[in-house]
């Protein structure tokens, strides 16, 4: 298993960006908050993961904080592992990411499971 934060994608105490590989998956895991400081290392992180894998989870457990750039970059790594015929999932939802998904009529479009043992396990 290979793991670590990326170089330069700890923005201050905005937003921690770490990776972990694993057999069925890589895992993003992200904590704090994305917003338009930080949305751009969050896309190149993704992009750079979603490209390495065939199945990408993003852990949000640990996100208490969204906004619409940070929406418009989970949109577009679903988007690019699509094009890649990928798997792209979100996990661990908190109650305010969870809220900005429905607000923005986006929960049926993210493939989203309560943790990561489930994001390990779906197909």
């Amino acid at each position: 298993m290979n793991s670590g934060t990326l170089p330069g994608c700890s923005m201050g105490k905005e937003l921690k960006i770490s990776v972990r590989e694993l057999s069925q998956a890589t895992v993003v895991d992200l904590e704090g908050s994305i917003n338009l400081e930080n949305s751009a290392a969050l896309r190149t992180a993704l992009f750079k993961s979603v490209a390495a894998t065939s199945r990408l989870a993003i852990n949000m457990d640990q996100v208490r904080y969204i906004d619409s750039s940070g929406i418009a970059t989970l949109l577009e790594a679903l988007i690019k592992a699509r094009d890649l015929r990928k798997d792209f999932l979100l996990f661990g939802l908190g109650a305010s990411v969870h809220d900005v998904l429905k607000l923005t009529n986006l929960l049926g479009i993210f493939r989203i499971v309560d943790n990561e043992g489930d994001a390990l396990a779906s197909r």
